[in-house]
């Protein structure tokens, strides 16, 4: 029996394999690369380029006009995925929002960077769900890897 989650106070409760901590990211996020393994044959390797497989797949939701009562556990172990491909790539760790986090409205676990930004892949792919392409997270994370000037 898996774990609930409240994404927001508007949406259901999620029924999450493991609770949505940043102990268990890697461990989500596994379930992302499972289940895309299982449905489409391809395996996701942890890389920057296999996030165009999470765009695609979240943009074929949307296309059919599948939502988060639909989908939502899918797309939060995607957000899984992506922050795991900026732990990995970035040198980023799983982390709860620190206080100043929480006023600014980031009320699940994320990714913290290096210089210390907290990133919240998990709403981020969230919001490729609502919004479409405008919200990808392959742009999103190369956005991020990208030198800064």
């Amino acid at each position: 029996m898996g774990t609930t989650s409240n994404v927001s106070a508007q949406e259901r409760p999620l029924r999450l394999p493991f609770p949505p901590t940043p102990q268990n990211g890697a461990a989500l996020a596994d379930r992302a690369v499972e289940t895309i393994r299982k449905v489409d044959g391809i395996t996701l390797d942890y890389s920057p380029s296999s996030l165009k497989h999470i765009d695609r797949i979240a943009l074929g939701f949307r296309a059919e006009g599948l939502g988060f009562n639909e989908v939502g556990e899918t797309v939060f172990v995607f957000g899984c995925y992506v922050g795991e491909v900026i732990v990995r790539n970035l040198g980023a760790s799983w982390e709860m929002p620190d206080e100043k986090g929480q006023k600014l409205g980031f009320g699940m676990m994320g990714v913290r960077l290096k210089d210390g930004t907290f990133l919240n892949p998990i709403g981020k792919a969230l919001k490729l769900l609502q919004n479409g392409n405008e919200d990808s997270v392959e742009y999103f994370y190369h956005a991020l890897a990208a030198p800064k000037k």
